[in-house]
């Protein structure tokens, strides 16, 4: 019996301790949990909401909107495209006429020329655009006028052009290739004059015929003529050709240098009226 005294008196303990902890564990998880002020504001934070795009205004937010740019004050149905009752192109919100008939020709309110009409009868004012103010276009910058040549200048200074390396064959007309520098350059100074009436001159120097010589003149006085006319906007009722021979020498030949000098072609103006002034010539 003294043996088993131990066991009992640990089993009527037993008995009595675990409705005791049973109870105290069971207090525990009902009492209230209080928070500290630092706990208290430690909250979750609540995702902020996104307000949806209506880039159009017309009431459809952008992500269900399927006819975007609708025009401001139509109707437009759940998808954000506008509603068009009579089916004339003008949408309603906008359509100052509804019921137009089908195929009618409409205005930019959706009235046709018959609905104009009973409205203008009905004293009835049609709505007006709106008026946009825009700022005038700026006035284009005038572009520089392009600076005279020399041989513009000296034209216009001493009213003919002696033209310098102008080469024919030996007794002969033809013009030489050399000759086309000279030639164009007093062309391009021509043409800054339509008005101007040119007479082109020939001249020879003392050899050969007095006849020969003032027949050969006018030939070649003829040939430059013809250049400035067939590569130049140049008028031909302005532009005569006329041969001196050797009737207008510039010097008296005592040399080559002498009768090449004196071999010329000169394009003289003959309305001296027509050219401006005031044209300062470098010497």
């Amino acid at each position: 019996m003294k043996r088993f005294t131990p066991l009992f008196a640990i089993a009527i303990v037993m008995m009595f301790a675990v409705p005791a902890l049973a109870g105290h564990r069971h207090r525990m998880q009902s009492a209230p949990v209080t928070k500290t002020a630092h706990e208290s504001d430690r909250t979750a934070p609540t995702p902020d909401c996104i307000a949806d795009g209506d880039q159009d205004g017309d009431g459809v937010p952008d992500r269900l909107d399927r006819c975007g740019n609708t025009p401001h004050g139509c109707r437009v149905d759940d998808y954000g495209c506008p509603w068009d009752s009579d089916q004339d192109g003008v949408c309603d919100g906008l359509d100052q006429c509804a019921d137009t008939p089908m195929g009618s020709k409409v205005d930019a309110d959706g009235c046709d020329a018959s609905q104009l009409a009973a409205r203008s009868a009905a004293g009835r004012p049609m709505r007006q655009p709106e008026s946009k103010t825009t700022a005038p276009a700026p006035a284009p910058v005038p572009a520089p006028a392009p600076a005279q040549s020399e041989m513009e200048k000296r034209l216009i200074a001493t009213g003919e052009l002696r033209l310098e390396n102008v080469y024919f064959e030996t007794s002969s007309a033809k013009l030489l290739p050399e000759s086309e520098a000279t030639l164009n350059e007093a062309g391009h100074a021509l043409e800054h004059f339509a008005d101007l009436k040119i007479e082109v001159e020939g001249h020879t120097d003392t050899r050969g015929s007095a006849a020969y010589n003032k027949k050969l003149s006018q030939a070649r006085a003829e040939s430059v003529r013809a250049y400035l006319l067939d590569h130049f906007h140049l008028n031909a009722d302005n532009y005569t050709a006329a041969g001196y021979g050797e009737s207008r020498p510039e010097v008296k030949e005592k040399n080559d240098e002498d009768r090449q000098r004196n071999r010329r072609v000169v394009l003289e103006v003959k309305n001296p009226d027509a050219l401006p002034h005031g044209v300062e010539v470098k010497k």
